[in-house]
């Protein structure tokens, strides 16, 4: 099964893998491979243990990870990070772990489940790091946090679908090469923003001029 993964960099310094529903296996071997090193969040250690993939840290507070997941991943060279902490999410608390090791390119998968509130925190929280470049993937599609001034340009295949949205506004605003194009827009969370798009199958372009925004694609075309 082949992925469109080309918005994606060619390397990160880190996979975070937390604890929602996990990627398919072929998606989740893809996606180790441009990552140097692998963090499970808590849970997440589970899924990777069912599928052999022995993290190099695991960190969280530990409730949802059982003691033999967790010996397993001692006598296999992980690295533990006990925090205890209620008052941090997991995941902030691997992005602060990442801080610390010194990596500022990550990609994070395996974040979304039945709790919204779960997905839209790690996005907020995503946006709004400092210091730290972080992409997002699931299953069907590559989410882009965009920060400031930023012109970015992909050659989509014909047939994906494509949305942007501002977080909670970007201003001066293009996109072209999809369906439905614009120029020099203010996207909101609350007004205009761009909802399944459709790309063409030449190159897409998206440049802003301030502000905060997410960029999507599908990983696989849907039309």
């Amino acid at each position: 099964m082949s992925f469109f993964l080309e918005p994606l960099q060619d390397r990160y310094e880190a996979l975070i893998f937390a604890n929602g529903n996990p990627v398919k296996r072929p998606l989740l071997n893809a996606l180790c491979k441009r990552c140097s090193y692998i963090i499970a969040l808590d849970g997440g250690l589970a899924t990777l243990r069912r599928r052999n993939i022995i993290p190099d840290h695991v960190i969280g507070d530990f409730d949802s990870v059982s003691d033999s997941d967790l010996e397993w991943a001692r006598r296999n060279g992980s690295k533990l990070h006990c925090r205890p902490s209620q008052d941090i999410p997991d995941l902030a608390k691997g992005f602060y772990l990442c801080k610390r090791l010194h990596y500022r390119s990550i990609l994070v998968t395996s974040f979304e489940g039945a709790r919204v509130d779960h997905v839209l925190s790690t996005v907020h929280f995503v946006l709004n790091i400092v210091g730290i470049r972080a992409d997002l993937i699931t299953d069907e599609m590559i989410l882009l946090p965009l920060h400031g001034r930023t012109t970015r340009r992909y050659e989509i295949p014909c047939g994906h679908l494509v949305s942007w949205f501002g977080s909670p506004l970007a201003e001066g605003c293009s996109l072209c090469g999809v369906r439905w194009p614009f120029r020099n827009r203010t996207i909101r969370a609350d007004g205009f923003h761009s909802l399944s798009n459709q790309t063409l199958g030449s190159d897409v372009e998206l440049s802003q001029r301030r502000g905060r925004s997410v960029f999507m694609t599908s990983l696989q075309p849907t039309l």
